[in-house]
């Protein structure tokens, strides 16, 4: 009875999960992957989403542990949305770990977990995209590789061009494929030809990265030459279900074609294009799809020279995945579920969850019962499949659907007094919602409660809970009892009671009849009233006493149980309930017992068969009557179709079954109920079935290798087993018992090379048994061990068993053994071959052999075919008896029978010597490579070789080197294909050669048969290339305190790589450069502590080094330079300056504490360097104030100390003001000064106690009062707090008292700086014309300060008018507000009178005078009078109005080349003290210039230096004043320059390089003083064609692939902070025989301004312009003659009025290599009208122009002249070295003065009229130079500051001596020296004798000397 009820359950519940129901839980929409892998320093985002159909669902993130994750600053975050993201890994802090967490999701109906997530970091590495084409033949495929390194990474966008390729999803017809990592591009044309990109998208950062462009090329078609793969895979792993391609191309000639197979059960099949499997382009790639593609692919790739294969494995990366079923299942209450769990993996491991918490138990498996369902199992379970690092799941929810209601709240036993009201409560959930009924003792309330003193509510909750509520009022004792509340539906009811008692006597109500049913348990409870009650007992009647608490029949309290009831158990019982004191109540019972029906056990025979007929019979043994029979089949109604006959009496029921058959097996159940219950009884039906055919089997007969299945089924009660046979011999002839059989299987397990297996229903069995009435024979791939007979049975023991023979016959087609098979036969020219092929299959066999697709002609003499026949089939061979270059080719043997057919291909290759090599030819040549071109045959085993000789005298560096002969590797060329003869075009690069060295190269190849005749000599001669040596022998010394003179060798000259140009010498200063805790100073920068220096020629060694940092220690190496660029650094030297100077290093470390409100402690830690040269420290202390014009230092004061022996310098600054703040800087001192100051540190002194009061008075106010008024005090030691008043009688010694006034008090309404300094306060109480002394003490937090002077006073009757208020003098800044009080005591009225009035005043009625606006023509005396009837009182007032300060006029007193030294006179300070200075800088000269830059300086400076400016650029500075009124106007702006000037541009012979195909500019040639910030460099072709730009690292810029003999044009235009600098070049690349068509030119400056311009300037054109410039200067030198003319009188005239001429030389500083020059006594050297002008950038002033002109000449130009009137003098020092300048930013190049074919001069002065006579040399220089008047405020690129333009200014001044210039010049010399560090370089051999300007501009006006 019971399984049949389970399955109808079981039935019911599977009826409503099939139905269309919506999950009301979540469900996840976005589930996290099972692997994150992030780069760590860029993070990642792991998104979770769900949804429901109810309620949103909340997401929240678990740890492994289970524990919620939260946000971590810096670490992760997550969002409202569910995403977890990871942040980015700082890059100082410890790399994140892995960690495995779950996305969780739950609403009100569930709870979901999602798959373990592992969290996976890994570092992030550099990875690079690279991209390669390989050359394709027109119509082939094309194959692009884009492969990224370091880095899972793969292409996601294709270039062609710069334009994306769109490509389409792979089809047999598609153009373009992606296969990996190729792009593969079929029918290749010349349109394909061109360049192609590819971006590569970095899989876990998501980072793009953009590979170089390759260019793919159309190859010559060749022949001779087997398929090479070029785009293959050897492992691919694809997704299970996606899409994949896998690439196959090869190359060579002839276009090569495509077998792919595959590896089956250990054969490889060949391939066919399927539903799942297609070729593109003939096999050039495999597409495939689906998990059944996994495992090994061979590709193969043939023509008639040869085959190539590649072997691919493909892994299917099947995810894993769960499914369970139902995913919804709404089930009854107390029903009995299941849920089923399948996974992709059989393997996994299963177990669940329910809400997210593992089920109690720990269940798994695939399936999940739940028994007894009940609320408590409703809700989401999940399935989790776990196989090893993977895991997945899937969700199914359970849903209660009718189920019976369950109390969810009941109430709970009590007791009340009588007359007080009570509320009962109860909660019910079911579906559909339940009834609450209430009872009382069993019966509704209604039967023993009035309705009026009773109501029941009933109301439904959120949760959709019934809630009903009894509330009893005005309850008596009556009412107390047993309550209950009954929740009930369809499905079922459930009840909860408890006793209400209520105080009162006891009472029982009256009790019906009970009726129990026999051998059921029952409780009787008495229904009682009444509270307390002491008993409740039960007897039954006639008994003499009460029943007990043990036994069948027990009474426990108010409760009779019978367990269980018995027939003779019927009768009466009584009740009694007794209380404490008083009568018991009593009341009887009758109890009915009642017998349920017996049913005797029946039961089925078990050999019923079809067609027997059977009975059986369900009879009762006891039971009340009437009793009622029914028959139900498996849990239903018998059906009527089975023709059941049932006959029924009063005490048994018979079924009746005329004829059985396998319809009738089954349960059978008898059910008969009574009055009492109903009973059931169950028994089974088995009728049994003969088996019969469902499958027969039949004959087969199948091909060698193709799949085989023999199929037999059977049918039958119980079910057959099925067997096969397979007979193994034949026994007697003509006999059947003679045969011998065997269970099959063997075979189709174990034979070879198949697959197979037996198949059966549910399980097999040995031998080939399958015990589910079906079995199967199957193989994958027929063999001949498959052929025989063979025999199916069936039986199941009923009836006599199935037999059936079948016959399987296996046929052989033609075939070669192993698919696939192929051979290569060569043979030399001349010589004999023979090809051989073995054909197997049934007979019979034809073979017959064809070359290139012809059959072969048998009656050829040169050809012979022999057979031999085997036992395995036939061998044919093919003899050729004297193989030609034409026999070579493919071969095949075909073979056919009547059941198909196959082929063998061979090849033959005919070998012979290669053939000389033609048209060699220069296709590219660099520094030591070069690309050789030539037209040869093309054969895959010729091996190419170059002999190169190098035509230089050098010997070889290295034996290994000697050797001439290379080997090449050829490489593809686009060409106009195979000529006639088989010849195309073949390239190869010929590498390890020399650089700048000519060479004599043949080519020749070899083969195993032979080597080739040399081809004709081709010369050449490689580029240059950097030097590889290092200069040798590298020395440095100190010369000074700020000079090194280093010297060198050249590098060997093996090492040179071509023409040697000079040196590039680079230092910097140790400790300082390196050093992280050093400060940099203000305008310090890294550049002014080193720098490099380039020195021309590969003679020049030696250099000298200026205005480095004394006492300093200095790195310095050196490098060689030529054209290519800068070669290796020589090993690092070091060398420490002289110490000769102050400190070059402030105190570090510095601090300062307050060590009372007058002092500090300063504490400081010595600089690194000249610490042991010391002689102490100056401190510099300041207060601080703080204004809306001014905040900082005021005043700086100094104070020296000592050196400190010791770690650390301290000192105490005495004598300081209480509660300021301070700063203090510190500078090291020596013998010859202070050093730099240390950055400011900044501490404030206490407070002190305030100095006395001022001006204290006291004057009568009234009989008892005295007014006493003062003054605040002058030191105030901070704020004060409050004053005290002290008063006594005078003349006594003690009795004084204090009264405290408060300091807000004071304020009042005062403005200005009368505000707050006048107190007053009235001392009242006093005794009347009693003499009083007064004293005041003001204090502050410190403490109060000393008294004021005593005051007297009398209190008594003012008569007389008196003022109180104290005169005094009042400072306000010019428009402020003013107030000035005057207080007045005396008997009313009082008359008030100020004198005078300003313009704009008010007058309060107090008698105070208000000043709106303090102006300076209303300072002065202002007096207050008061006068009454019976006198006068007058007080004075002194206004002082301050102002800001004028503005200062500062100027320059000199320029550096990034720094400009300021200085100025103090201005007016308006009457306050001025408080500091502000420098405003702006760079340009115009108004709008840019961004403007600030510096404050303090008050006490008068000078102020502008650090780290451009160089060479213009600024504009303004200087601004400071008081505490406000601040000045800007002065008038200065325009200056700081020193500097533009690149200058080389010839083009000495920086351009040319080759026949390249072009090379060396930017190290250019020279200028300030560095060149951009480079902007194009090139075209000469006169035509666009510009186009080039880039450059600063020293080389190299144009390659350019056309052999052509002329270019180079536009360079240099920008740095001085100004551009345009320059245009012509050079000409060689012809292809390395010939030269002419030297690089140097344009004219109107076509470098219009190259500068982007315009473009032709041959003719730059001609016509130079015509016209030079027809205009001739214009204007004729003008500037007549000019000059008139003016040269005028000025011969003055000056001989006031002087003679100044001297024509000027010596220069003695230099340190001993050799100087001095003039012969009295005797001037005459300059000739064509003396030869050398003009450079000025950089002689960083050792000699600055030294002999000093600071006031004006230099546009340093000249060099050398005398040609008279005989030169004998100079003791060698011709000037070219100048370097003066700051490590500005170094660059200028040609010596002196040489004739030194090119251009440095670009100060015009390079085109370099060494013209003197009458026309003033046509190139400034205006500056030339002007009547020169532009004030302009410094110029040498030295000169505005000022010194000024003083030199054309006409003489009778005042000037040029001896006290150049004692000022050595002044400032000395003073840049101390002051700056910018360092300077000059050669060691340098001009003795420099000319003055003063007579270089006379000369220039036409003075004669």
């Amino acid at each position: 009875m019971l399984p049949g009820f389970l399955l109808a359950c079981f039935l019911l519940t599977q009826l409503v999960s099939s139905s269309d129901v919506s999950r009301l839980g979540p469900s996840f929409s976005a589930e996290p992957p099972a692997l994150v892998r992030y780069v760590a320093a860029a993070g990642a985002r792991v998104p979770c989403a769900a949804r429901a159909a109810a309620d949103t669902p909340r997401l929240a993130w678990l740890a492994d542990d289970g524990s919620t994750l939260g946000d971590i600053p810096g670490i992760r975050r997550i969002h409202n949305n569910g995403t977890l993201e990871l942040l980015p890994a700082s890059a100082y802090g410890a790399e994140p770990a892995a960690a495995t967490v779950r996305c969780r999701a739950s609403n009100a109906h569930g709870t979901i977990l999602s798959r373990d997530v592992l969290l996976q970091p890994v570092a992030d590495v550099n990875w690079e995209v690279s991209l390669s084409a390989e050359p394709a033949a027109a119509g082939g495929v094309a194959a692009l590789r884009c492969r990224a390194a370091g880095a899972p990474a793969a292409p996601a966008l294709w270039y062609r061009g710069d334009r994306v390729l769109h490509i389409d999803p792979p089809t047999p017809e598609s153009r373009y494929l992606v296969a990996g990592d190729a792009l593969l591009i079929r029918d290749v044309s010349a349109a394909d030809a061109g360049a192609y990109g590819c971006v590569a998208r970095h899989a876990l950062s998501a980072a793009t990265k953009r590979a170089r462009p390759a260019h793919l090329v159309l190859a010559a078609t060749t022949v001779n030459s087997a398929p090479r793969l070029v785009a293959t895979a050897s492992e691919v792993s694809v997704p299970a279900g996606a899409d994949f391609c896998i690439p196959c191309v090869a190359s060579e000639y002839p276009a090569p074609q495509y077998t792919w197979y595959r590896e089956l059960n250990g054969r490889l099949q060949p391939v066919e294009s399927s539903g799942g499997v297609w070729l593109w382009a003939g096999g050039a790639a495999l597409c495939a799809r689906g998990r059944r593609a996994a495992g090994a692919w061979l590709c193969k790739a043939y023509n008639v020279f040869g085959d190539a294969t590649a072997q691919v494995r493909v892994d299917v990366e099947d995810a894993l995945t769960v499914t369970v079923a139902p995913p919804v299942l709404v089930a009854e209450a107390g029903s009995t579920v299941r849920f089923n769990c399948s996974a992709s993996d059989a393997a996994a491991a299963l177990h669940w969850l329910h809400d997210g918490a593992p089920l109690a138990g720990g269940a798994a498996g695939g399936a999940l019962f739940l028994r007894g369902v009940a609320r408590s199992h409703a809700g989401t379970y999940q399935c989790v499949a776990r196989s090893g690092r993977r895991t997945a799941q899937a969700a199914a929810e359970l849903r209660l659907g009718d189920s019976p209601p369950e109390l969810v709240y009941t109430f709970i036993e009590q007791a009340l007094r009588a007359g007080s009201s009570v509320v009962l409560r109860c909660a019910a959930a079911a579906a559909p919602p339940p009834r609450i009924a209430w009872l009382l003792d069993g019966q509704p309330v209604d039967h023993y409660l009035p309705q009026h003193r009773y109501s029941i509510s009933e109301e439904s909750s959120a949760a959709g809970e019934t809630v009903s509520a009894l509330n009893v009022s005005a309850a008596t004792a009556a009412d107390g009892g047993r309550y209950s509340c009954r929740a009930s539906n369809a499905l079922g009811s459930v009840e909860h009671f408890a006793r209400l008692n209520i105080y009162g006597p006891p009472s029982i109500r009256a009790m019906g009849a009970v009726r129990a049913v026999a051998g059921e348990n029952i409780t009787v409870y008495c229904p009682y009233a009444g509270y307390p009650i002491s008993s409740v007992s039960w007897w039954r009647r006639g008994a003499a006493a009460a029943l007990g608490a043990a036994g069948r029949v027990a009474a426990r309290g108010a409760a009779l149980r019978l367990a269980p009831a018995l027939p003779h158990d019927a009768g009466r019982y009584a009740c009694s309930a007794a209380a404490p004191h008083g009568p018991a109540a009593t009341r009887d019972l009758d109890i009915q017992v009642r017998n349920p029906p017996k049913i005797s056990p029946f039961m089925f025979s078990s050999e019923l068969t079809e067609g027997s007929s059977v009975q059986v019979l369900c009879g009762v043994s006891s039971g009340d009557k009437p009793m009622y029979f029914s028959w139900l089949k498996d849990g239903a109604p018998l059906p009527p179709s089975l023709q059941i006959e049932e006959k029924s009496l009063n005490e048994f029921s018979l079924l009746m079954f005329s004829e059985l058959s396998a319809r009738h097996s089954g349960a059978y159940t008898c059910r008969v109920a009574n009055h009492a219950a109903a009973v059931n009884y169950t028994a089974t039906l088995t009728v049994k079935v003969a088996p019969a055919w469902a499958t027969e089997p039949l004959d087969s007969a199948v091909l060698l290798g193709a799949p085989l299945l023999l199929e037999c089924a059977a049918r039958g009660y119980p079910a057959p087993t099925v067997t096969w046979y397979r007979r193994i011999s034949d026994g007697v002839a003509g006999t059947e018992t003679g045969e011998r059989w065997e269970a099959a299987g063997a075979e189709w397990f174990s034979g070879e090379g198949h697959g197979g297996g037996i198949a059966g229903g549910e399980g097999g069995g040995e031998g080939g048994v399958a015990a589910a009435g079906r079995a199967a024979l199957t193989a994958r791939a027929a063999a001949r061990a498959h052929q025989g007979l063979y025999r199916c049975t069936a039986d199941n023991g009923v009836g006599p068993p199935l037999v059936k023979h079948v016959n399987v016959t296996v046929h052989e087609p033609a075939h070669f053994g192993t698919v696939g098979e192929s051979r290569n036969v060569s043979s030399v020219r001349g010589r004999g071959a023979a090809l051989s092929c073995a054909a197997r299959g049934d007979a019979p066999l034809t073979l017959h052999w064809t070359h290139r697709g012809n059959r072969l002609d048998l009656d050829s003499y040169r050809w012979t075919i022999s057979e031999v026949r085997t036992s395995e089939g036939v061998r044919s061979t093919l003899t050729l008896r004297a193989a030609e270059r034409g026999d070579a080719g493919e071969y095949r043997c075909l073979a056919r029978n009547q059941y198909g057919r196959s082929e063998l291909v061979m090849f033959l290759h005919v070998e012979e010597p290669p053939e000389a090599a033609r048209g060699v030819r220069l296709g590219g040549a660099g520094a030591r490579w070069v690309r050789v071109a030539w037209r040869g045959r093309r054969e895959p085993r010729a091996r190419w070789a170059a002999l190169a000789t190098p035509l230089h005298a050098l010997p070889a560096p290295d034996p290994d080197t000697a050797r001439h002969v290379h080997n090449l590797t050829v490489e593809p060329v686009v060409d106009d294909g195979v000529d006639e003869e088989g010849f195309s075009t073949l390239s190869s690069v010929l590498r390890d050669l020399r650089p700048a060295t000519a060479y004599s190269l043949r080519l020749f190849a070899t083969n195993h048969v032979g080597q080739s005749p040399h081809s004709d000599a081709l010369l050449f001669t490689t580029l240059e290339e950097a030097p590889t040596g290092s200069p040798q022998n590298v020395r440095i010394r100190p010369i000074n305190s700020g000079e090194l003179h280093v010297t060198w060798a050249a590098p060997l000259q093996d090492t040179w790589n071509g023409e040697l140009l000079g040196y590039v010498v680079s230092w910097r200063e140790l400790d300082r450069f390196e050093s992280s805790s050093e400060e940099v100073g203000e305008g310090e920068s890294e550049e002014e502590r080193g720098g490099r220096a380039v020195v021309r020629g590969w003679s020049s060694t030696e250099l000298a080094l200026g205005g480095l940092r004394q006492f300093a220690r200095y790195a310095l190496a050196a490098r060689a330079f030529n054209r290519a660029g800068a070669g290796p650094p020589s090993p690092t030297v070091y060398a420490t300056t002289a110490d000769g100077a102050v400190p070059s290093e402030a105190p570090r470390a510095v601090s300062c504490e307050a060590q009372s409100a007058r002092s500090v402690r300063v504490r400081w830690t010595p600089p690194h360097t000249h610490a042991h040269l010391l002689r102490g420290y100056d401190l510099h202390y300041a207060p601080l104030h703080f204004s809306p014009s001014w905040s900082g230092a005021v005043g700086t004061l100094t104070a020296r100390t000592a050196a400190a022996v010791g770690a650390g310098g301290e000192a105490m600054l005495q004598g300081l003001r209480a509660a300021t703040n301070y700063t203090v800087s510190v500078r090291a001192r020596n013998e010859r000064g202070a050093g730099p100051p240390s950055p400011p540190a900044y501490c404030a002194t206490t407070e002190d106690v305030p100095s006395a009061v001022e001006s204290l008075r006291a004057l009568p106010a009234a009989a008892d009062a005295v007014r006493v008024v003062w003054l605040a005090p002058t030191e105030r030691g901070g704020r004060l707090t409050h004053y005290a008043l002290y008063t006594r009688e005078l003349g006594k010694v003690s009795g004084e008292w204090s009264q405290r006034v408060e300091v807000s008090e004071t304020a009042g309404e005062m403005a200005g700086e009368a505000a707050g300094e006048e107190v007053w306060h009235e001392v009242r109480g006093l005794r009347e014309r009693v003499v009083y002394e007064f004293w005041v003490r003001a204090a502050t937090a410190a403490g109060p300060g000393p008294p004021s002077r005593a005051v007297t006073a009398a209190p008594t009757y003012i008569a007389s008018a008196r003022i109180s208020s104290v005169g005094r003098e009042v400072r306000a800044a010019l428009g402020a507000r003013l107030r000035l009080r005057c207080a007045a005591l005396g008997a009313p009225p009082l008359a008030r009178r100020w004198a005078p009035l300003p313009a704009a005043h008010t007058l309060t009625d107090t008698g105070d005078l208000v000043i709106h606006k303090v102006e300076q023509q209303w300072a002065g005396n202002y007096s207050c009078s008061v006068r009454n009837a019976l006198g006068a009182d007058a007080a004075v007032f002194s206004v002082r109005a301050l102002l800001p300060p004028a503005a200062p006029a500062p100027r320059l007193a000199r320029a550096a080349a990034s720094a400009l030294h300021l200085t100025w006179d103090p201005p007016h300070d308006g009457g306050a003290p001025i408080l500091g200075y502000t420098v405003w800088w702006w760079r340009g000269w115009e108004v709008n210039a840019g961004a403007a830059r600030w510096a404050r300086v303090a008050s006490g400076e008068s000078a102020h230096v502008l650090r780290g400016l451009a160089c060479g650029a213009p600024y504009r500075v303004a200087l601004r004043a400071h008081n505490v009124v406000g601040t000045s106007p800007h002065s008038r702006p200065l325009h200056l320059r700081t020193r500097g000037d533009k690149a200058k541009a080389p010839p083009g012979k000495e920086c351009i390089w040319a080759n026949s195909t390249t072009l090379r500019l060396s930017l190290l040639a250019w020279g200028g003083r300030c560095p060149v910030a951009t480079w902007n460099i194009a090139y075209r072709l000469a006169s035509t064609g666009t510009w186009t730009e080039v880039l450059t690292d600063g020293e080389v810029v190299e144009v390659s692939d350019l056309q052999p003999g052509t002329w270019y044009e180079f536009r360079v235009l240099a920008r740095s902070p001085a100004g551009e600098t345009p320059a245009l070049y012509r050079a000409a690349t060689h012809t292809q025989t390395g010939e030269r068509i002419g030297e690089p030119i140097d344009l004219p400056v109107e076509a470098r301004m219009s190259a500068s311009d982007g315009t473009a300037t032709g041959s003719g054109a730059w001609r016509g312009a130079l015509a016209a410039a030079l027809g205009a200067a001739l214009a204007l030198g004729a003008a500037a003659l007549l000019l000059l003319a008139a003016r040269r009188r005028a000025t011969r005239r003055a000056a001989a009025r006031t002087r003679a001429p100044p001297p024509l030389f000027v010596p220069q500083p003695p230099h340190t290599n001993g050799k100087t020059l001095s003039p012969p006594d009295g005797e001037l050297h005459e300059i000739s009208p064509y003396a030869t002008f050398s003009m450079s950038s000025g950089t002689g002033a960083g050792a000699g122009a600055a030294a002999g002109a000093g600071e006031g000449a004006v230099r546009g130009c340093a000249l060099h002249l050398r005398s040609f009137a008279r005989e030169p003098l004998e100079l003791a020092a060698p011709p000037p070295r070219p100048q370097l300048i003066a700051h490590a930013n500005e170094y660059g190049r200028c040609r010596d003065s002196d040489s004739e074919s030194s090119g251009s001069p440095c670009a100060a002065c015009a390079a085109e009229l370099y060494r013209l006579p003197a009458a026309r040399l003033s046509d190139t220089l400034p205006v500056s130079a030339t002007a009547a008047s020169v532009v004030s405020a302009e410094s110029s690129t040498e030295d000169a500051s505005y000022a010194a333009a000024r003083r030199h200014d054309l006409r003489p001044d009778p005042r000037h001596d040029s001896r006290h210039d150049l004692r000022h010049d050595s002044r400032h010399r000395r003073a840049r020296r101390r002051d700056l560090h910018a360092p300077t370089v000059r050669n060691v051999h340098e001009p003795q004798y420099l000319v003055t300007p003063e007579y270089a501009l006379r000369m220039l006006a036409g003075d004669r000397l």
